[in-house]
């Protein structure tokens, strides 16, 4: 209080405020709010009630028993990449590589093209964010295929941009790193046994080789994102820059909800069951779907409350950041999404789990007060209601996993052919395979497509990341760290069980961004020790 008056006297009096001034400020009015002193009363109440006490000392005798000082032996262990042969047998060559390459570089800083290019404004953005721009890939993707649809090479952006992203950290490591470790990571074996497996279906088992190739593309393309982030992300500001633009581009699409909300942009009839009715304005943004939407949301809200949270935040950018939170989280509401709540539910359980169990108590009061909004409670409660189980048993989901089993079964080792079912390559190639439809369980459409075999080095990949995320979270040097690496980890977790009601891996763009927010949980976990004090 003495504050405000000290600062309305110094407004009267015609004086202009300080930045540090205006910030304290804002802090004084925050924590004078109501919202404030309400959390932060519910929050004793909740650890000085029974239940609160009853939970705090179940979680003590959890945390002091062996199979918890075992978990921590576990996930406390550190990845030693020397342990391996091809890690080994790589170095070796970068290591005899070196004085060539030392030799390349002073030929190359003497010639004429790179005087000319290492001065120019154009060089400097360039190598600042080719990269990172990454993060902007749903808006060059959506908004360029509007723009430029009509041109017949643009759909080959996406190509050019990953191998000449590729090309430039080829280019860093050969000139740059001399003298630096090979970057390794512990998710490139199973990635690329996912790889050899995807190429051996495709190679043995398509109808028709067109669908096989195109299918093949789907899964391993974008998967070579995460090398090119794992060799990228070496210092600080270039994780910091990636992650503060993919919050940044979640929020953009946060905010553009809230506008389609109030404008009531019309919403296709077909993203509601007749018998539900209208529960009104589903948003989109200008990815064209609420449900790729509320994945996206899924994968940035853990990731924005991490940087919200961090203790060396400044108060300025903490406010920008807890803007575009609260943007995407009432857009994540206004999605009508059931598959994205479950998974948002599931991400911030995660992070909360990661971070300060005793959260989940403001998580659970949270979830209890979404269901006091009409259009989620009528969401709810209309996928319990038999009208529900009549029509998706009829023409929904559940009649598309019983046809997806029965494929899998008559198929189960090598699958029918990838791209030949339940996906964007099938659906656009109805013409061969005309019985088609979208699988909706992304896990189910890579069973049918790619057999026993396929799915097996699917799950291998997600848990060695799982694993390996974990033990990241773990050796994390520090709190703020710590919360980006759970903030990631949160959000990969969301989206593995979305996959679970939706086909998310088969939006480009969400897979780019799932591998890219991967490479920034091993590098703030992992392997960002290695690279500062290196």
């Amino acid at each position: 209080m003495k504050f405000d008056l000290l600062f309305i006297k110094r407004i009267k009096a015609g004086k202009a405020l300080v930045g540090s001034e205006v910030r304290i400020m804002l802090e004084c009015w925050f924590k004078n709010s109501f919202l404030y002193r309400f959390t932060i009363a519910m929050l004793e109440i909740i650890s000085q009630s029974f239940f609160g006490r009853l939970v705090g000392k179940t979680g003590t005798v959890l945390v002091n028993s062996k199979i918890a000082y075992c978990l921590r032996y576990i996930a406390s262990r550190p990845y030693k990449p020397e342990n391996s042969l091809f890690y080994r047998i790589f170095e070796r060559i970068n290591k005899k590589s070196s004085v060539f390459r030392e030799r390349m570089f002073l030929l190359l800083k003497e010639s004429r093209a790179y005087s000319l290019l290492s001065g120019s404004r154009a060089f400097f953005l360039v190598n600042l964010f080719l990269i990172p721009m990454v993060a902007l890939y749903p808006f060059i993707d959506e908004l360029g295929r509007e723009l430029f649809g009509w041109f017949p090479l643009f759909g080959l952006w996406d190509e050019a941009y990953l191998l000449i992203s590729a090309a430039y950290v080829f280019l860093y490591w050969f000139f740059v790193k001399r003298d630096r470790p090979l970057v390794s990571t512990p998710a490139g074996a199973p990635m690329l046994l996912l790889m050899a497996v995807s190429i051996y279906i495709c190679l043995m088992n398509s109808n028709y080789p067109q669908l096989g190739f195109e299918g093949l593309r789907v899964v391993i393309q974008y998967l070579f994102w995460f090398f090119i982030l794992n060799s990228y992300l070496t210092d600080d500001k270039k994780a910091y820059l990636v992650t503060r633009l993919l919050v940044y581009a979640g929020g953009i699409m946060g905010i553009h909800g809230l506008i389609q909300y109030v404008l009531k942009v019309p919403t296709p009839s077909n993203w509601m069951d007749i018998a539900e009715g209208n529960t009104g304005t589903r948003v989109f943004s200008i990815v064209e779907s609420p449900n790729v939407l509320g994945s996206i949301f899924i994968l940035m809200i853990p990731l924005c409350l991490a940087l919200v949270l961090q203790r060396k935040r400044g108060f300025t950018d903490r406010l920008v950041f807890f803007v575009l939170l609260g943007a995407m989280g009432l857009s994540l509401v206004l999605t009508l999404s059931r598959g994205a709540w479950f998974g948002a539910a599931i991400a911030m359980g995660v992070f909360c789990l990661a971070i300060n169990p005793r959260w989940l108590f403001l998580l659970g009061a949270g979830g209890g007060a979404m269901l006091l909004v009409p259009s989620v409670m009528s969401r709810i409660t209309y996928m319990m209601s038999p009208q529900y189980m009549i029509s998706s048993m009829t023409g929904g989901r559940l009649l598309r996993y019983q046809t997806g089993w029965d494929l899998f079964m008559r198929h189960k080792w090598t699958g029918v052919g990838l791209g030949h079912f339940g996906g964007a390559v099938a659906m656009n190639n109805k013409n061969l395979v005309p019985d088609t439809f979208y699988m909706d369980n992304y896990w189910l459409k890579t069973a049918v497509e790619m057999g026993i075999w396929g799915i097996a080095a699917f799950a291998l990949l997600v848990l060695f990341l799982v694993f390996w995320s974990i033990r990241a979270i773990k050796q994390s040097e520090n709190y703020d760290t710590r919360l980006v690496a759970a903030g990631g980890f949160a959000g990969l977790c969301g989206v593995l069980f979305h996959n679970l009601m939706e086909n998310i891996f088969e939006v480009p763009y969400m897979v780019v961004y799932f591998w890219t927010i991967a490479a920034l949980v091993f590098y703030f976990g992992l392997r960002r020790k290695i690279e500062v004090r290196g």
